[in-house]
């Protein structure tokens, strides 16, 4: 049972301002680890927290199972919610105030981590799974940095699917998803006749349009190099295929296709607009699917398709769910650091992740006997069909990422045309 472990366990779900800029950030909190009094080693953990999810309830489980047969070292987790992590992370980094343990995200969201020295390397232990295969460099590659390795993965996350009521579709003739975007806006238009919202959308936080949505749009018009040419200077935001891009946001919420006040609600909470039949479809992660499978009623039929824009069907994808070490760790606690690394990042786990229905990082089967569900079937053969797209706030400078959300939350109210927007994105490159 989990109800033992997280017992123990701190949740804090408050906002903490974010800071404009890191600094060195290198430290540890003031209940950082050290061997106590008993000679145990004690190391605190920061998580990201989903607690109705089972692949949250797995992690906390497997840290529990570490520390009662591991007498010698104490892993003290401290949890904040999911939405408010980011801003606790970042603030606490700028103040020289991490803890020994703490779950990262990729690329440039862990580059200023890495450029502060507030993440150790791991290249002395990553062997531990790369000599098996368990890991590839596709695994590790957004978490390398000059050659070294700052964080390992958990879960291979791939951004943009379409969920939707199949019954609901069936009732209106529609017996598969449609698969080109003149199709889809028929569908929207069909369940607008209905009087129901055609998607549920929950962009409160604002990172849903730009990691679930226009990651894989834009990508469609774009292509794969897009954001390295940006970067380069070779390109920008405001030629005409990411202009384009944008307008397919504006397009969407001219014809109706989004509850009224997406802007209000959080991701969760337009799962649960789903959930309840108050929508067809919703568009999400295959994080989306777990809190689906965990929490539909048992006779809703869930169906899962790409976007249907353009000839590429690709899914813009990005490994996560990562862990790193604070860089001030030495002596006994790095070693019970990796220590406590190399068990839980095991074969057996990432089976176990797989079998709660999570795309995992690692090269495993599916645990023996395993009793899948459809919809994780469909999702993990429709990943593998898919060429994978970079997720934007994985391979863009954090200032760029933050005036791309907030423009494209800009176009879903009116306050901003997809060439507005462009220009400020572009704006906010030529400021780096």
């Amino acid at each position: 049972m989990v109800g033992k472990g997280l017992s123990k366990y701190v949740y804090s779900g408050a906002a903490i301002a974010t800071l404009a800029a890191l600094t060195a950030c290198g430290g540890n909190t003031e209940d950082a680890g050290g061997a106590n009094s008993d000679g145990v080693v004690e190391l605190s953990f920061w998580a990201s927290a989903n607690p109705d999810r089972d692949d949250f309830k797995l992690t906390m489980e497997r840290v529990e199972q570490f520390n009662e047969e591991h007498d010698e070292i104490q892993i003290n987790v401290e949890t904040t919610a999911h939405a408010d992590y980011r801003t606790r992370l970042n603030t606490q980094a700028a103040g020289g105030q991490l803890p020994d343990i703490f779950q990262v995200w990729p690329g440039a969201e862990l580059q200023p981590l890495v450029d502060g020295e507030a993440v150790g390397s791991l290249n002395n232990i990553v062997d531990h799974w790369t000599e098996d295969d368990l890991l590839n460099d596709d695994a590790l590659a957004d978490f390398t940095f000059d050659g070294e390795v700052y964080a390992i993965p958990t879960a291979q996350n791939p951004t943009s699917f379409v969920f939707y009521n199949v019954d609901m579709l069936n009732e209106m003739g529609y017996e598969e998803f449609p698969d080109t975007y003149d199709d889809f806006k028929k569908l929207i238009e069909d369940v607008r006749e209905q009087d129901m919202t055609p998607i549920a959308l929950g962009n409160s936080a604002s990172w849903p349009l730009q990691s679930v949505y226009i990651s894989t749009i834009a990508d469609r018009f774009t292509g794969n190099d897009f954001i390295p040419e940006v970067l380069e200077g070779n390109r920008s935001f405001t030629d005409d295929d990411f202009v384009e891009a944008l307008g397919v946001i504006e397009e969407m919420v001219e014809i109706g296709a989004f509850n009224e006040d997406l802007n209000t609600l959080d991701d969760n909470q337009m799962l649960e607009y789903f959930l309840q039949e108050r929508s067809a479809m919703v568009i999400d992660g295959n994080w989306g699917a777990i809190s689906m499978l965990t929490n539909k009623p048992d006779d809703m039929n869930i169906g899962i398709a790409p976007f249907p824009l353009g000839d590429t069907p690709t899914i813009s994808t990005v490994y996560g769910n990562s862990w790193a070490v604070n860089s001030d760790l030495e002596g006994e606690e790095r070693e019970a650091a990796e220590t406590f690394f190399k068990w839980m990042f095991s074969e057996d786990f990432y089976q176990e992740l797989i079998g709660v229905g999570r795309i995992v990082a690692a090269d495993v089967e599916a645990p023996e006997g395993a009793d899948l569900d459809p919809l994780f079937v469909d999702m993990l053969e429709l990943t593998q069909a898919s060429p994978p797209a970079p997720v934007y706030d994985a391979v863009l400078p954090q200032a760029v990422n933050n005036v791309l959300q907030n423009e494209l939350q800009a176009i879903t109210i009116g306050r901003s045309t997809p060439e507005e927007a462009a220009q400020n994105i572009q704006n906010a490159v030529n400021a780096q």
